[in-house]
């Protein structure tokens, strides 16, 4: 015996318009507030840059009007690695310096050279411990510079932002409280802030007659 299927029904038409109208109101919204966060995280990142070259600081709080802390930023260090850069200059100095590393591959119409692999990582990880392009012969301590090998970065500089916890002295977190000062009105999150005024200009000295 076959089942009939229930038909399904429309959903009510003011009750769509309506949700389908606060879904892409909030897009258009969604849409300003993530246009002026990227410019407003840009001149936090220079602020913060500039404030790390002047004074070494790798950490502040974010706070409200009233100096509630809700938040910190700190600054994370780049990184580095050793890395080959000049392929045909390490291959040189390792044919004339560690031939025992060095050899060829013959591929059909090419050779090519083929550097031991465990080597190389040997010589970069000494490079990377030393923190300079140099490698000590572990048989005979003889000091290199290795041509060809540099630290380049890998990974450059950012900052990571976190919203402060709920403590005892502290029930709301850090999103909450932001919260409570929009609906204060003492937070303005629809106008960013203005950079201090220059300082007028100095008159030049009057000329000595």
């Amino acid at each position: 015996m076959s089942t009939v299927e229930k038909k399904v029904e429309a959903p009510d038409p003011d009750h769509l318009a309506a949700v389908l109208r606060h879904r892409q109101a909030m897009r258009a919204r969604l849409d300003a507030a993530e246009g002026m966060f990227e410019d407003i995280n840009r001149e936090a990142a220079k602020l913060l840059t500039q404030q790390y070259q002047a004074t070494r600081s790798t950490k502040a709080d974010v706070t409200l009007d009233d100096g509630t802390r809700f938040a910190t930023v700190t600054r994370v260090g780049g990184e580095a690695e050793a890395r080959i850069i000049d392929r045909p200059a390490f291959e040189a100095w390792v044919r004339d310096t560690f031939p025992e590393h060095f050899d060829f591959r013959i591929i059909p119409a090419r050779t090519e050279v083929v550097i031991d692999e465990q080597f190389a990582a040997q010589v970069l990880g000494a490079v990377n411990a030393a923190n300079t392009p140099r490698y000590a012969d572990p048989n005979t301590g003889e000091l290199h510079d290795v041509p060809g090998v540099a630290i380049q970065p890998t990974k450059s500089p950012h900052f990571r932002w976190l919203f402060s916890r709920t403590s005892k002295n502290q029930p709301r977190d850090g999103r909450a409280l932001v919260a409570e000062a929009v609906a204060a009105k003492r937070l303005d999150l629809d106008t960013p802030p203005k950079p201090p005024a220059l300082p007028p200009a100095a008159e030049p000295a009057p000329e000595q007659l």
